[in-house]
């Protein structure tokens, strides 16, 4: 079998408001507490019995799981209370670390050494599914899901089929993003300039508008209208919602060539180097670097939007300012795509304890511990009874509606061992030439093309 190469890219972190300062918190429990049968919950996040399949094995209490998270800040707090709860429960104590600096490297130096973490949050942009599959770091859970009668229904499917390859589940969802618009309203309605539509199926929100609306509220030297992203979900975002692509791909699902080099990709690369350097409605790099934080500028009045996903929302709520989500603009789709697809939660293939990593992996899902996660404010929820529930959507924005809604346009990243290495490339080659306005997007997509595909169409 031929061993196919990790990704040397590290993870993006554009938009997810991750905190990347290390928590290590180590709970274990004095008393004992009985063993713990997986049979012995179901529904939401519980585990059943399965009838005529195997009994789950019983819990060992006083074992340790190792949970890793390169997320920290909020989620520190969050991940040590859900392994006290769980130890209470089941006697398996759990060994948090959150906030991990450079988890791809080790999360890859501690399989090697033959000591990774029996759960982690899974990222797919990090480790493609195919190269994870392939060097085992993820277990198959299809037979505990069976067996214990895992209730999938709640997630989305789209979700859950992000971490399934060759018709075999290796991780649940943890989270579903996607990309769209926070505004200042009072800014746009003093410019004269109309809301951004909360409808995804909205036709008049046109790549025209949204230039025409950024123009009217700019100010030079005093407001931009927004920063261009240059996060890979976020420029994706607009290819896809002229139509574009990143990649072309075969039956399975797996890249095979490259697509930026055609026609709505480029105009759409185009379009977001112009908001720069011909409609002067955004500041360049070196200039963005210096205004900082895109929030800051917003509350100040320097800045009218912000394209990011819906993490973003507990920032702007914070703020006390008067602010609403809207749609991605589109161009020439005829349907909206935003990238997006968030993370999940996965079982180390080489765990030594399967069963209590199945457990704990069971509890971080469920409904209550995705409300857990609400609360901590920088997720968008995966399950579907949460993401519709007035609880997510009664507090602000007004069109918060946005936000789960907008999961049914999300187009998942490139599927491809390579994809990490090549994106890296890509971004690369735009920091240099296309986001500096050195290089039209057509001369820049043609070199990604020539550079890109010999790789995508290795097997």
């Amino acid at each position: 079998m031929t061993t196919l190469p990790l990704p040397l890219t590290p993870p993006r972190n554009a938009g997810r408001g991750q905190t990347r300062r290390a928590a290590h918190a180590r709970l274990t429990a004095a008393a004992a507490v009985p063993l713990f049968a997986a049979a012995c919950a179901g529904g939401s996040g519980g585990l059943a019995g399965a009838g005529d399949q195997a009994k789950p094995a019983a819990l060992k209490a006083g074992s340790t799981l190792l949970f890793w998270n390169d997320q920290g800040g909020g989620m520190t707090a969050v991940m040590q209370d859900w392994a006290k709860r769980f130890q209470q429960k089941t006697g398996v104590n759990v060994d948090v670390t959150a906030g991990i600096p450079d988890a791809r490297d080790k999360i890859t130096a501690a399989l090697t050494a033959g000591t990774p973490p029996d759960v982690y949050r899974y990222l797919q942009e990090t480790f493609p599914i195919v190269a994870a599959v392939e060097r085992n770091m993820l277990l198959k859970i299809d037979s505990y899901v069976k067996r214990d009668k895992y209730d999938l229904a709640d997630f989305r499917k789209d979700a859950v089929e992000l971490y399934r390859w060759k018709g075999n589940l290796h991780a649940l969802p943890r989270a579903y993003g996607l990309q769209c618009l926070f505004y200042a309203a009072d800014l746009f309605a003093r410019e004269g300039v109309p809301p951004i539509p909360g409808d995804w199926n909205d036709k008049t929100w046109t790549f025209q508008k949204f230039t025409e609306a950024s123009q009217r509220l700019a100010r030079t030297g005093e407001r931009h209208a927004l920063y261009v992203p240059r996060a890979s979900r976020l420029w994706a975002s607009f290819v896809y919602s002229n139509g574009g692509a990143l990649v072309k791909k075969n039956a399975d699902g797996l890249a095979t060539g490259i697509a930026l080099h055609e026609t709505p990709a480029v105009e759409a690369l185009q379009l977001m180097q112009d908001l720069i350097y011909k409609h002067n409605v955004a500041p360049t790099p070196p200039e963005e670097r210096q205004l900082g934080d895109a929030l800051a500028l917003a509350q100040g009045g320097k800045l009218a939007m912000q394209i990011t996903n819906p993490g973003g929302n507990a920032r702007w709520r914070s703020t006390g300012m008067a602010y609403d989500a809207g749609v991605f603009p589109i161009g020439a789709a005829a349907r909206r795509g935003v990238g997006g697809g968030g993370t999940g939660w996965s079982i180390s293939g080489p765990s030594k304890q399967p069963e209590e990593a199945w457990a704990l992996l069971s509890f971080i899902t469920s409904k209550e511990a995705q409300l857990d996660e609400l609360a901590e404010g920088s997720t968008t929820p995966v399950r579907i009874s949460i993401s519709t529930s007035q609880q997510y959507l009664t507090p602000l924005p007004k069109n918060a509606r946005v936000f789960a809604d907008g999961q049914d346009y999300v187009v998942r990243d490139p599927v491809h061992a390579r994809w990490p290495d090549l994106e890296r490339d890509i971004n690369k080659l735009f920091d240099e030439q296309l986001w500096t306005g050195q290089v039209p997007a057509a001369q820049v997509a043609r070199q990604i093309r020539d550079l890109a595909d010999p790789i995508l169409k290795q097997a």
